[in-house]
């Protein structure tokens, strides 16, 4: 490098690092949209001759922007160029953090096996590279995988000791996200008093840091706790507040999340018909997304509304999509509760 291109670099990175920094706070706002552009702004700022690990970083950062907001296909490309750059430049960290991403993407799309696989040498990097906050954020996501896969003591484990990582460091923004993934499974096991303490502190967390997408995702977990508890008035206002910021942030995924629990709350507020049409939609915007779990989710959510709605043979056809969905996923929870529906046996409640 001579010395023009030295000063111009000396320049162009503060920049880009500032355009970065600016785009990854507004990813977590209400403005999705500024924040791709920022980004783009600083990657073409830092594509050149010489790559850089900012490259890698920022790459990841728009991928991320993208992934959150339910545009898994856009978001891959930008991972896997930020891999390939930290491998070129045998950036480690880097390196451990797109394989994360990447693992990521693929239990989005239900290859869980690729996700852990991915996440195993992402572990193994990290460790290595003493990156503990990313540590604390491979143990959390090993913790979903044993969730999905109906392993609740493993996921415990992991979730319990992810925080503990992130505790240790006052670390909030992944703290909010570990809380979150705890309480949904202390609502699975019925342990309802705390699952309502960590999202309250989840919420706290979320509002203090001005990070809506965490808000969003706090309330639609709200919502589904109120419902499994049977208290709709209390699921309705948080349902809604779900489905609001995901339209506010343009995030599908995110919307079809609320929308699965807007069809819940209208069926057993006795729309059937209601459930009917808004599930519909649910499944259109999470087959877009990309996320294997929420579309079998919703099937079954949607299953449940044609029974109510007394269409049990469409029902059952709903029920066995669910059912392969789930299969493939091998959540073996939700595969038992599905054969239950088949069989004829069951109740009218959220789960």
């Amino acid at each position: 490098m001579n010395a023009e291109q030295s000063h111009l670099r000396s320049i162009v990175s503060p920049e880009a690092r500032r355009l970065s920094e600016l785009a990854r706070a507004a990813g977590y706002g209400d403005s999705p949209d500024a924040a791709l552009q920022l980004g783009r702004e600083a990657i073409s700022m830092l594509t050149g001759d010489e790559e850089t690990p900012l490259l890698a970083d920022v790459l990841r950062w728009q991928g991320s922007v993208m992934r959150e907001r339910g545009q898994t296909s856009a978001a891959e490309p930008f991972y896997r160029r930020s891999l390939d750059v930290a491998e070129h430049l045998g950036y480690d960290a880097g390196r451990a953090h797109a394989l994360n991403s990447l693992a990521s993407l693929a239990q989005r799309r239900g290859d869980l096996a690729s996700a852990a696989n991915l996440i195993s040498s992402a572990l193994a990097l990290a460790v290595r590279c003493g990156e503990m906050r990313l540590v604390g954020m491979l143990q959390q996501n090993l913790g979903i995988l044993a969730d999905i896969r109906g392993d609740r003591a493993a996921a415990l484990a992991y979730y319990r000791v992810s925080l503990s990582t992130f505790e240790s460091s006052s670390d909030l923004q992944p703290m909010c996200w570990v809380l979150n993934n705890l309480a949904l499974l202390l609502i699975k096991e019925e342990e309802f008093d705390e699952a309502h303490a960590l999202l309250d502190r989840a919420l706290g967390i979320s509002r203090a840091r001005g990070d809506l997408m965490a808000e969003g995702i706090v309330e639609e977990n709200r919502a589904e706790l109120h419902l499994t508890e049977g208290n709709l008035d209390e699921a309705y206002v948080s349902l809604w507040r779900a489905l609001e910021i995901a339209e506010t942030r343009a995030d599908d995924m995110r919307k079809a999340g609320a929308l699965k629990l807007r069809g819940v709350h209208e069926r057993l507020s006795s729309r059937p018909v209601d459930a009917v049409n808004t599930l519909q939609y649910a499944l259109t915007l999470s087959a877009v997304t990309e996320d294997a779990l929420l579309g079998a989710e919703v099937l079954y959510q949607f299953g449940m509304a044609l029974w109510a709605s007394g269409n049990g043979c469409m029902a059952d056809q709903v029920w066995a999509a669910a059912l392969d969905a789930f299969e493939r996923l091998a959540a073996r929870d939700w595969v038992a509760r599905v054969r239950e529906r088949l069989s004829g046996v069951g109740s009218s409640r959220y789960l």
